[in-house]
């Protein structure tokens, strides 16, 4: 029943001098050493994180822009990172750099989406939590599966908020605002999970959620 294709979360800070080089000037501001330990940030789309410092490995995730991210180390062209679940993975060095970089390319419309991202991100954890995947897990209960679920709900009031203040066409502003609403229907199934929620979730999901999403990510992310 786990069908979630999208492994996404949020990253962790990166920062390190490179051994006996620099990042590219995609990632850090001219002049601008990197540091290890010093916070960075995925300076690109959809970006890959791999178990080794080689493209040949599969990916195990994807890390959104503006995600904050920590340098343990180099290889070659790699950063050796710590991921804010705990992971020790690597990203590419061309996709890592400084918040000023981040700044020069944000749309309008990016604050609002990453926020979006954030909520339904922590929606489909809990979702999956609901599964448990060994002898030793449970499933949340009711009651702490309904306050999450309130905390979501508040959190998606914020974001109209926060939509409404941000300089942005009308368009986009409808869009957003319409994929905020499919997100409240997941967290309201979730809410409903053992009074059907649980069978109306995944069509849902997979039918009326996945396509609009990935459309208005690719427009306003």
């Amino acid at each position: 029943m786990r069908l979630w294709t999208r492994i996404i979360t949020l990253v962790v800070l990166i920062g390190s001098f490179l051994a006996g080089g620099s990042f590219p000037a995609e990632a850090l501001s001219p002049g601008e050493p990197a540091i290890t330990g010093q916070t960075y940030y995925i300076t690109g789309r959809d970006v890959w994180i791999r178990d080794e410092p080689n493209t040949d490995v599969p990916a195990v995730a994807t890390y959104r822009f503006g995600e904050p991210v920590v340098l343990l180390g180099t290889e070659g062209t790699w950063a050796h990172v710590r991921l804010v679940n705990g992971w020790d993975r690597y990203v590419h060095m061309d996709y890592v750099g400084t918040k000023e970089v981040v700044q020069a390319k944000l749309k309008p419309t990016t604050e609002c989406m990453l926020t979006l991202d954030r909520i339904y991100d922590d929606a489909e954890r809990l979702m999956e939590s609901m599964y448990p995947n060994g002898p030793g897990d449970k499933a949340p209960k009711p009651e702490v599966r309904k306050a999450s679920c309130a905390s979501f709900l508040k959190r998606i009031e914020d974001l109209d908020s926060q939509v409404g203040h941000t300089a942005m066409p009308e368009t986009a502003r409808r869009d957003i605002r319409g994929l905020a609403a499919k997100v409240r229907n997941l967290v309201n199934f979730l809410q409903t999970w053992e009074n059907g929620g649980e069978d109306k979730y995944t069509p849902y999901f997979l039918d009326e959620f996945v396509p609009e999403y990935d459309r208005v990510g690719d427009l306003y992310r």
